[in-house]
């Protein structure tokens, strides 16, 4: 989607404007039309990549027995005599009528075993969704409606620990208490009904739970403080209605986002969570494709994931129509005379109205969630569209100023204020208010600023605590050869931890706490190469699409829609067959993945800056836009790219952890840290502390980077700062 300086803001599919209904019924028959190009572009990804990989699916089948002339016929058989091309369009005749082929493996058909295994991942999805859910947005409204006591800090403390922790190490916990040591539930499969699906679908849903527990409380916090909920409360509404009906109302939107992204992430990534358990869905039809080079079934369950995963969030957004009144009063509210409440933050540059939402209309309130978070604009803690404005000569406006540097401007006109004139900064700039807070922040450079507010955030300093015996670690094991983590000594096979060997040994006699310790070095290379290679990527092509808008903006994005809309943990696996199991080409294929993450909030920090005066001013000297870009544009909007980028270092581990436990990591005996514990599946009860430590350093290590994220975000919001 562009948004290009001098485009209106994109309206929502329900505005009044647009015919309700019918206008509703286009949206959605274009969002399905879209999927066509979709399914084109990840069908050619996907099988250029399986082609690419070493070997074919006759490997497996050949002999010694055989002979020149039955190794043809066998290639004759799989069409592999004939070109990459025509294999592909065959494929895509067959698809075109609903024939996913049949498997290269087993000779089943793809469709009909797809859909045999598929109501197995729909319900472990719905699970996950209910564990999800149920918990999470009462405890985010009870923590917001105690914001600063220890039950909020218990729930946030909660929320960061669901993000660090990797589903497939939860998972084997939960089997290690709770199927192993207490004997109450199943250890896998789905033979035992309701009771199979309990610990699959507590582990699915726990980033569920995680993120919405965190969204709810955010956006309850900034519910909380609205005007209309103390007119409530002042007409005698009970607080429980206040609550429910009011307040949860209008923060609707940020929180199924937030339900609706997490939903997605947690059926594309269902793959992991059924191999934990041996849960008979899709996902282990995925893993066992890839594996077995089978170019026909990998091809249909991308590519049917992908359509799942794209209606999926087709669906969340249109339930924003039902579920916000702002939203809902649209289908019979007619036009009427708008006040738009505007605020106006010392010290920001302006900011235009076509990159960021307005509340002064119904279309632009309707919008502005939605495009807010897809532009990055929009917290996702903070559930708020940061603006910065100026009035123009013709309104007449009450300012209400503050220390803080903080003015409220409520504007009457009957006109849509033009938000990208600046020709009252200065006087607004001007004001006592205004004087007082610019000061106080000139007090410190950029900065002793950023560390100021560093160091008072306790989560941060604890972040950054972890992270520095993170890298003290990582130097000690530079220290460490690789003969001495790869030793084995039978006589202690699986001992237990003792004082000798603090972390016990494996099913070889190695000892755990120079392996693990080794580990640490592959780790922070995969944290820094992945999150590297999609922050250079992403920026570089984001810059691009957000300065020149248009058509560059177009393609760009179209490709990025293309890239995300493959799961990252099947695209992951697809890249690393093609290319092989290693070290760098682990790092390639968890950068890649993330590209389209940096690229997003790239272009949203370029569209936010890139008409301001001194980029105008920079244009009217003669820079090359390639100098603007990146000497006077992207540095000023680099501030929720460096939060992206420490967010991201965390995640890239879970990733890369994820895929060593596939089997698509780096290979042993090379002591990656999901390797370990991968390794470690087949000793789960003699010797559970052989993936219990491993794991703690993977929980920790992205524990630290996401404190370190958090406190980032706040030293870097202006809104926080005092």
């Amino acid at each position: 989607m562009s948004h290009s300086g001098n485009q209106p803001l994109r309206q929502s599919p329900c505005s009044p404007q647009k015919g309700g209904m019918k206008a509703l019924i286009r949206y959605v028959f274009k969002r399905l039309l879209l999927l066509i190009p979709v399914i084109i572009a990840v069908s050619i990804i996907v099988f250029t990549l399986m082609e690419l990989a070493p070997g074919t699916i006759i490997d497996v089948l050949i002999t010694e027995a055989m002979t020149e002339e039955d190794i043809a016929a066998l290639e004759r058989m799989y069409n592999l005599d004939r070109s990459m091309l025509y294999r592909y369009g065959l494929y895509m005749l067959n698809l075109i009528r609903g024939d996913l082929g049949v498997s290269d493996i087993t000779g089943l058909d793809v469709m009909e075993t797809y859909l045999t295994r598929l109501p197995n991942t729909l319900l472990l999805s719905l699970g996950a969704l209910i564990v999800g859910t149920s918990i999470s947005v009462p405890v985010g409204i009870f923590a917001a409606r105690r914001a600063g006591k220890l039950a909020d800090n218990v729930t946030t403390t909660f929320t960061l620990l669901g993000i660090s922790v990797p589903s497939f190490w939860l998972g084997v916990l939960l089997l290690i208490v709770f199927s192993f040591w207490l004997g109450w539930l199943p250890a896998g499969g789905n033979r035992d009904g309701i009771r199979s699906l309990i610990l699959p679908s507590i582990c699915s849903g726990l980033l569920l739970m995680a993120t919405t527990a965190r969204q709810t409380r955010s956006s309850m916090l900034e519910v909380l403080k609205a005007d209309y909920l103390r007119t409530a409360r002042a007409k005698g509404v009970p607080e429980e209605t206040v609550i429910r009906k009011h307040a949860l109302g209008n923060a609707w939107i940020p929180i199924l986002t937030t339900i609706g992204t997490s939903l997605s992430f947690t059926l594309a990534s269902s793959v992991v969570v059924e191999q934990v358990f041996s849960w008979p869905g899709v996902g282990r039809m995925t893993v066992t494709a890839v594996l077995g080079r089978d170019v026909t079934t990998t091809l249909g369950c991308v590519i049917m994931t992908t359509i799942l995963y794209v209606i999926l969030l087709l669906i969340v957004d249109l339930l924003y129509a039902f579920v916000d009144p702002r939203i809902k009063s649209q289908y019979t509210a007619g036009k009427s005379k708008r006040k738009s409440t505007v605020i106006v933050r010392s010290g920001r540059d302006n900011i235009p109205l076509d990159k960021t939402a307005s509340a002064s209309s119904p279309e632009h309130q309707d919008a502005s969630p939605a495009v807010a978070f897809e532009l990055g604009l929009l917290d996702s803690d903070k559930s708020e569209v940061s603006m910065a404005a100026v009035l123009p000569d013709n309104e007449q406006s009450v300012v209400a100023g503050t220390a803080s540097g903080t003015h409220t401007m409520l504007i009457e006109s009957d006109e849509e204020p033009d938000f990208t004139k600046g020709r009252n900064a200065d006087a607004i700039a001007a004001t006592p208010a205004a004087g007082l807070a610019t000061r106080k922040h000139k007090k410190r450079s950029q900065m002793s600023e950023i560390f100021h507010n560093l160091k008072r955030n306790k989560g941060a300093m604890a972040g950054l605590v972890i992270v520095g015996l993170l890298f003290l670690t990582f130097i000690a094991s530079l220290f460490i050869k690789f003969e001495a983590v790869t030793a084995t000594n039978i006589m202690l096979r699986l001992n237990p931890p003792s004082w000798q060997f603090p972390f016990g040994n494996d099913n070889l006699g190695r000892d755990m706490l120079l392996r693990t310790v080794y580990g640490t070095r592959y780790s922070i290379v995969i944290a820094f190469g992945g999150a590297g290679i999609a922050a250079f990527f992403g920026i570089i092509l984001g810059s691009v699409a957000g300065y020149y808008s248009g058509l560059v903006d177009d393609i760009i994005m179209r490709f990025s829609d293309i890239i995300a809309s493959i799961p990252g943990i099947l695209l992951g696996m697809v890249i690393v067959v093609m290319l092989g199991q290693s070290l760098q080409n682990l790092v390639i294929a968890v950068g890649v993945t993330a590209i389209p993450v940096f690229l997003r909030i790239t272009r949203a920090t370029i569209l936010t800056v890139r008409n301001q005066e001194f980029v105008e001013a920079a244009r009217a000297v003669g820079l090359s836009n390639f100098r603007i870009i990146f000497t006077q544009v992207l540095p000023n909007g680099l501030s929720p790219i460096i939060v992206i980028f420490t967010i991201s270092l965390g995640m890239s581990i879970i990733v890369a952890s994820s895929l060593s436990f596939l089997g698509f990591g780096v290979p042993m005996p090379t002591p990656e840290w999901g390797a370990l514990i991968s390794g470690a599946r087949d000793f789960v009860r003699p010797a559970p502390h052989l993936m219990i430590f491993p794991g703690l350093f993977i929980m920790l290590t992205v524990l630290a980077f996401n404190l370190l994220g958090d406190g980032l975000r706040d030293a870097l919001d202006p809104k926080l700062k005092k």
